[in-house]
């Protein structure tokens, strides 16, 4: 079965080679002097996925969970904080008092979890689905501008917005196929470019260049000052679109890129050279799971492994190979966080664990759902994010929750109702204070 599958991956991925290098007027290939090479290896298309029972098991051990030092940051550039999408251990002020809060900023809105600010230079951005872009003074406490590149043509259309902030502008993909580029002090326009099919990933960027993937799959790279495509790829399309984002993350050093499609592929290509260091097919062996129905967590790369949990199980790979290291059996959509040698996970089951890195045996699992009637999926809502603050982890749910949380161990230390209205926003900690935006359109700042 996986020989007749491997055979299938290298001549697909030998016909999409062929079909684009040779077609002058498909404008796939734009640095024609550097064509892209597709090394696929046998060895790392392998699956990873044995019929196994979910994890569902509370452990204890008397294994001491050692962390970093927590650290103050002073901007958040972009999703999930870095290139690596790797969150640090972050300083809050931990008084757990509503500081600030807004008038309604946002006036359309609807359920977006995937969705964080960013904060930049005394200013906070953010997006609502109208397609308005907002720069909030932190200052002042007031709007030093607004954006909408759509106005009155897309107005009853759901705008769905990726941005990052690199070398002073506002660089921003959408559902529409567009890329911009906003100058970040007076929100103007620099460039725009339509390429024509909807993005649908988080954006990360290293010196020229800014990288994306749209619905189809295709991985893009685009220099950020022009707008103009150095690269793109074609993948393999999924037959049903997912609502769920695409992730990318880099290893600067080495100039690799990865990204995830939503047909299960992990791509690994160093945008230096220009060519494909390895793919790896997730649900090769997943008889009993949709590949239309996938999803992933962020991709966190971390001393040369890349870490993620996808809708068959959690894995993590060698970043230069592309061989598994080892594999859990649990799914989350939450991106987890790495401190020293140790991990964190919050299942889609309501488990909250940790793991040693190098092995991936669980220290310690807990049960959110199984220890008081108080704290309920019904009544707090879906986890949206997971952080290390001040010695503790920070979970945050859809219903406005915060419940703090013992890292030695997972039990929950506190928990508070912070807004009932909800969060749109998963929370970013800066300064040591957190900013999140409800579902009200308000910009919420907690010390």
């Amino acid at each position: 079965m996986n020989k007749y599958y491997n055979l299938l991956v290298l001549i697909l991925i030998s016909n999409l080679f062929f079909a684009c290098s040779f077609d002058k007027s498909s404008g796939i290939w734009n640095d024609k002097s550097k064509e892209l090479k597709v090394e696929v290896l046998d060895e790392n298309i392998k699956p990873i996925f044995s019929k196994t029972e979910k994890f569902k098991e509370e452990v204890s051990s008397d294994i001491i969970v050692e962390i970093a030092l927590p650290s103050n940051v002073d901007s958040w550039v972009e999703e999930n904080f870095n290139s690596n999408n790797l969150l640090p251990h972050l300083t809050y002020e931990h008084k757990k008092n509503l500081i600030f809060k807004s008038k309604k900023i946002l006036n359309k809105i609807k359920s977006n979890s995937d969705f964080e600010p960013l904060v930049y230079k005394d200013s906070i951005f953010f997006y609502d689905n109208s397609g308005s872009i907002f720069n909030f003074s932190l200052i002042d406490f007031n709007m030093a501008w607004e954006f909408n590149f759509y106005k009155k043509k897309f107005k009853n259309f759901p705008i769905q917005i990726n941005f990052i902030i690199e070398s002073g502008n506002l660089i921003v993909s959408d559902n529409l196929g567009y890329f911009y580029n906003l100058n970040i002090d007076s929100g103007k326009i620099n460039w725009a470019k339509n390429y024509g099919i909807p993005f649908k990933s988080n954006l990360k960027s290293d010196e020229q260049f800014v990288f994306g993937v749209n619905q189809d799959n295709k991985f893009y790279s685009i220099k950020h000052n022009t707008g103009e495509k150095r690269l793109d790829l074609e993948t393999f399309p999924s037959l049903l679109q997912s609502k769920q984002k695409s992730s990318v993350g880099l290893d600067k050093i080495n100039k690799n890129v990865f990204f995830i499609a939503s047909t299960g592929e992990i791509y690994s290509i160093n945008y230096s050279k220009n060519v494909i260091n390895w793919i790896y097919k997730t649900t090769a062996r997943s008889i009993d799971k949709s590949v239309d129905l996938f999803f992933s967590s962020p991709i966190v790369f971390y001393k040369n492994n890349i870490l993620i949990s996808t809708s068959v199980s959690t894995i993590l790979l060698n970043s230069k190979t592309g061989q598994v290291i080892w594999e859990l059996p649990f799914s989350t959509f939450v991106r987890p966080i790495v401190s020293n040698n140790f991990i964190f996970f919050i299942t889609n089951d309501g488990f909250i664990l940790s793991a040693n890195i190098s092995t991936g045996k669980v220290i310690w699992s807990k049960n959110l759902f199984n220890k008081s009637k108080k704290i309920t999926r019904d009544k707090i809502g879906d986890v949206i994010s997971i952080m290390l603050v001040s010695n503790e982890i920070l979970v945050t749910t859809k219903k406005g929750y915060f419940i703090f949380i013992d890292y030695k161990n997972g039990k929950i230390i506190n928990y508070v109702n912070a807004d009932k209205k909800g969060f749109y926003s998963k929370p970013v900690i800066v300064n040591k204070k957190i900013y999140i935006v409800n579902m009200k359109g308000r910009l919420l700042v907690f010390n």
